[in-house]
């Protein structure tokens, strides 16, 4: 008779024990997606448009070549006086 107490508990034991294991794997996975896209949502709509385009390249999502032609042309819709400026300040 104990020894079936004894697998009896042994069992709810282990049964609630994977439940908890479980439950904190969950939100352990689930955390960190939900904070980094509300953190990235939140930075890049803070970002102007040449840090962005510094982002991308850093990321490597543009090569040089990508990168130094849309930089111009978002330094061509500036004013005159700031174009210069603006491009040796990005490309420094």
């Amino acid at each position: 008779m104990s020894g079936i107490l004894f697998l009896l508990l042994s069992t709810v034991t282990l049964s609630v024990a994977g439940q908890l294991i479980w439950g904190v794997i969950r939100q352990a996975n689930a955390a960190p997606a939900d904070s980094l896209q509300d953190g990235q949502q939140r930075h890049e709509s803070s970002e102007t448009p040449i840090e962005t385009l510094r982002r991308r390249y850093a990321e490597g999502e543009l090569d040089q070549e990508e990168f130094e032609r849309r930089l111009d042309h978002l330094i061509e819709t500036e004013e005159p006086e700031q174009q210069t400026t603006e491009r040796e300040r990005v490309l420094e």
